[in-house]
């Protein structure tokens, strides 16, 4: 076994995946992966394990032939709790703590998040009966002199709650707001007293903590946005702010990245609010957005509704503005499905309420034309991520839906190294009958795998077992593309985020990598990386394309190639198109291949500033 990093693959591994042990020392790559395939084993009994199968998990995860979601990466055989899940469906229920108290928690286990804020899910939810107001006490806070001016006494009337030092405290503290809003109002005292200060290490997740100031802002946020909408029902619009303001909060020591999704339906008479809402980049950074559509809305525009064609028009614009909205097609993701679906955050996979996703890759650039061996690699994650479902998961409505559904997503990187290895240019995939025959081979041998497994563990088969992710981080360790995406460029300029005091930090600076303040979050910084593609080194540069090469229609038909062969959940996907781009073409090739698709993104390159390539 040989372990090669990409050119950016330490640094990726080492700021993202890379553990301190008890002792205070860090793992090295072999140790990260011999802690994630014993804990991955340790699941379920002792009898299920395969002979032999640890032994080759170790050798295929160590070469990076198989690399399973970053989540497992990061948490998988840490003693504890572990959270395993990497995005999850934030629901709503009969009041609003229902869905934001799963929220704030979620994110904060360092998890993403897609909600639907669509009128038909959010119409019920009890309006703001009151004004509240938040008051906070801890004068002898490490931090005080960072939100002193925020610090009173408590108020003689109202409730007064100490915020444990907890995940569970935090999102307590904000259900009692919500509570309080929607029960008449009034006012709490929060008591800030044991909230660890800024800096501290967080043993059991990693990172650093905040110190209490985040939390004080989105709780006064939050508050504000109650206290604009008593006496009337909440909009899709004032939701995805409660929600973009929790999202804020979470930030923590560059390893919780709050990641979010919202849709909603093309129908509501709200729509073109909720598709301009990210027209001025301060607000709702924290999320990506999805026009929901279907059969329905295909049909609308065939027929020329002026509803259908109005929102379309705005879609195309704003994809062309800052490459938002995507479009999320309800009518394709529910295809096998027992309910409406939400994409989770890159939109690879779509999940019933309050479901996670459970994700791994396999590595096709490592295998080339050995197909056989990418099936072999393909069974073996179908039945780590199978064993992955059985990780602790403390809300009881996750734990019904994941026993029911058993959802998991085998996906693959390196698909441009794969085409290369059989001399077929990215442009060409498309028209290849041996391509898509050797995809519905490793789809097929992932599919039975986890049939097999969950007869063994009698478990239900899982609901949808193939997916295709973006492996942004993932991908970056072994340097190969990303999901199915073509090269961005042979050569080019790599962002990476460091939270201000990540002593790995220092050593791009030492090294005199162009360094910036993040524009989005606070006490962050972005390192600029000259790479060159590893590719150059491996393949015939005649046959390599890269993203300004090839045509829309081509990436979206070979999205939709992908799609028919390989996977049945979803692909994430993002068509980066120049500056300029004609929208009459990207119409058309939207109009062409939309009905097919379960999810589409379009990015005009720089159109958002900081972007990742």
């Amino acid at each position: 076994m040989k372990t090669v990093f990409g050119p950016l693959g330490r640094t990726v591994y080492e700021r993202t995946y890379r553990r301190r042990r008890p002792d205070g020392s860090r793992e090295e790559w072999m140790d990260t992966v011999e802690r994630v395939v014993t804990g991955n084993c340790a699941l379920v009994p002792d009898e299920f394990i395969h002979p032999g199968e640890q032994e080759r998990l170790t050798d295929l995860i160590g070469s990076m032939a198989l690399l399973p979601g970053g989540r497992h990466l990061w948490v998988t055989g840490v003693p504890g709790r572990q959270f395993s899940f990497n995005c999850h469906h934030s629901g709503w229920g009969k009041r609003l703590r229902d869905h934001c108290q799963f929220t704030m928690g979620v994110l904060l286990t360092g998890g993403g998040s897609g909600s639907d804020y669509s009128n038909s899910h959010v119409s019920a939810l009890p309006s703001p009966a009151g004004t509240v107001e938040c008051q906070f006490a801890a004068p002898s806070h490490a931090d005080s002199a960072e939100f002193a001016h925020r610090l009173g006494p408590p108020s003689p009337s109202g409730a007064v709650y100490r915020v444990p030092d907890s995940r569970e405290g935090w999102t307590e503290a904000l259900g009692l707001l919500l509570d309080l809003s929607e029960d008449g109002g009034g006012v709490i005292t929060y008591d800030m007293t044991d909230v660890r200060p800024r800096g501290s290490e967080i043993k059991s997740f990693g990172g650093t903590a905040s110190g209490p100031g985040p939390l004080i802002e989105m709780l006064i946020n939050v508050a504000d946005v109650l206290n604009e909408c008593v006496g009337r029902p909440l909009a899709s619009l004032d939701l995805m702010a409660i929600d973009h303001h929790i999202a804020s909060c979470v930030i923590s020591g560059n390893v919780r990245r709050s990641a979010r999704m919202s849709i909603k339906s093309w129908l509501d008479p709200d729509i073109l609010d909720f598709i301009g809402c990210k027209e001025d980049p301060a607000q709702h950074w924290s999320t990506n957005i999805s026009v929901s559509v279907g059969s329905d809305f295909v049909d609308a525009l065939r027929d020329g509704v002026p509803q259908a064609q109005v929102v379309f028009d705005a879609v195309i614009n704003g994809m062309l503005k800052n490459g938002e909205p995507g479009l999320w097609n309800a009518t394709a993701a529910s295809t096998g499905e027992r309910a409406e679906l939400c994409p989770n955050p890159c939109g690879e996979i779509g999940l019933e309420q309050w479901e996670p996703c459970c994700l791994g890759h396999v590595n096709l650039a490592h295998f080339g034309n050995d197909f056989q061996s990418a099936a072999e690699a393909a069974r073996l994650m179908a039945r780590f991520l199978v064993r992955a479902t059985f990780a602790d998961i403390d809300d009881p409505r996750q734990q019904e839906v994941v026993e029911r559904n058993r959802r998991i997503g085998v996906g693959i990187l390196g698909f441009q190294e794969w085409a290369l290895a059989s001399r077929c240019r990215y442009s060409d995939i498309r028209y290849s009958i041996t391509l898509g025959v050797h995809l519905e081979m490793i789809a097929d041998a992932a599919r039975q795998a986890a049939k097999n497994y969950a007869a063994e563990l009698g478990i239900p088969v899982p609901i949808k077992t193939t997916s295709i992710q973006p492996t942004g981080s993932t991908s970056q360790l072994s340097g190969h593309t990303a999901g199915i995406h073509p090269i961005y460029a042979r050569h080019f300029i790599r962002r990476i985020r460091y939270a201000d005091n990540d002593p790995l930090l220092a050593d791009h600076i030492a090294k005199g990598r162009h360094v910036e303040p993040c524009t989005y979050t606070a006490n962050t910084s972005v390192v600029s990386i000259p790479t060159r593609d590893r590719m150059l080194d491996d393949y015939d540069e005649d046959l390599i394309e890269q993203v300004d090469e090839i045509d829309v229609d081509t990436m979206l038909a070979t999205q939709a190639y992908v799609q028919k062969h390989y996977a049945d959940n979803a692909v994430s996907f993002t068509v980066n198109v120049p500056e300029g781009y004609d929208r009459r073409d990207l119409a058309k090739a939207l109009l062409r291949w939309l009905p097919e698709l379960k999810g589409t993104t379009v990015m005009v390159d720089g159109s958002r500033g900081q972007a990742p390539f």
